[in-house]
């Protein structure tokens, strides 16, 4: 004889999502689209909640999509990074890595490089369902805002790593501003007094605040940001050599220079060594970024370590602690440091200015 069972209770293998919407009070629709992760429903928390409710009071178990719908636990992480040919990235894959290893947790890297927008690479992670939460470390500003508001209609757990964009809902960066006021300080210590600098294009934030950065340390050095001195360009080799040409190319070319990224960085290097240019007799160079190369170039690298490695470790461990729907809008706990080495030095004798400028264009 069969056991009577409570009013309204059914067994898990006789549950349907209609049932299930029935009790929740809402369309079957919105049931199967959540438990698929669908991106194309868009729900309130409080319907997220009934809908989930309706299912541990049926015991509705369909796959295990329910179960990570409801669980909180992160299992794998992906990270969206612009570039893998460009070293600095390499360190915040690092850190990210390092630090999910020590949590047991799976992350997953990829590049939007020049192929695939970085929004679009966001929305193929978050419809193939491989990853629980999101680092995103590329994307121009507009992007950025995209990606905010995709990720938290949908849920998503999710952190940018250096962006700032207004509306941000959850970021961790790094203290730009600092960073480029070590190294205009160094060379002010020298006796610079004619700056240049290459900083990122403007539609990106870094590029912005590492402009803004640098016009901020010169100011509180009494020093002026000149028209012309200042290039953007993009965060690459070829763009340090372009950038390098147009600053080099100015009436009165700069004693020191600012490259607010390690590959323009290197870029410039190569542009000076053609032009002729002297490094760090004619010009001293101080870079963004500390990776190990710097030490074996000739002349070494003067450059400002900015915890990339630490910005990506942080960042899962800002995902695994934090609740998914905690703002969260802080700085790397690491500061930048200050790494001199041979590309930096005293200003050229005003006897080597005169040499160098007319060489430099086109005296005899």
């Amino acid at each position: 004889m069969a056991k009577d069972r409570a009013p309204g209770a059914q067994s898990a293998n006789r549950v349907t999502g209609a049932q299930v919407a029935r009790e929740a009070n809402v369309d079957p629709a919105v049931v199967s689209k959540l438990l698929q992760k669908n991106s194309s429903v868009r729900v309130s928390r409080e319907t997220r909640r009934r809908v989930m409710d309706a299912i541990d009071r049926l015991g509705y178990r369909p796959n295990y999509a329910a179960q990570r719908l409801r669980s909180s636990k992160i299992g794998a992480i992906g990270l969206v990074i612009p570039d893998f040919r460009n070293p600095t990235f390499a360190e915040i894959v690092h850190g990210a890595e390092r630090a999910s290893h020590d949590r047991g947790i799976s992350l997953f890297v990829s590049s939007s490089a020049e192929s695939v927008s970085t929004m679009d690479l966001v929305v193929d992670l978050v419809a193939s369902d491989r990853v629980d939460a999101l680092l995103v470390a590329g994307g121009s500003s507009d992007e950025t805002a995209r990606i905010n508001e995709y990720l938290v209609d949908r849920d998503v757990s999710f952190l940018f790593l250096n962006r700032q964009t207004k509306g941000t809902k959850r970021s961790l960066f790094l203290d730009d501003e600092f960073a480029i006021g070590l190294a205009v300080d160094h060379l002010v210590g020298f006796g610079h007094e004619t700056f240049a600098a290459i900083t990122g294009l403007s539609s990106m934030e870094t590029g912005r605040r590492r402009r803004q950065g640098l016009i901020t340390a010169l100011k509180r050095a009494g020093l002026p940001c000149r028209p012309g001195y200042v290039v953007e360009s993009d965060y690459s080799f070829a763009g340090g050599q372009a950038a390098f040409a147009k600053i080099w190319a100015v009436e009165d070319p700069p004693t020191a220079l600012v490259v607010s990224e390690f590959a323009m960085g290197i870029g410039a290097l190569l542009a000076a060594r053609a032009a002729g240019v002297d490094v760090p007799g004619d010009l001293s160079i101080a870079v963004f970024n500390n990776l190990e190369i710097a030490s074996y170039l000739t002349p070494t690298v003067t450059t400002v370590g900015l915890q990339l490695s630490a910005l990506g470790a942080e960042g899962v461990e800002l995902l695994v602690d934090r609740p998914p729907d905690e703002r969260i809008n802080q700085t790397v706990s690491k500061p930048a440091e200050l790494f001199m080495r041979d590309s930096t030095g005293r200003p050229p004798t005003v006897a080597r200015l005169l040499h160098r400028t007319g060489a430099g264009h086109g005296a005899d």
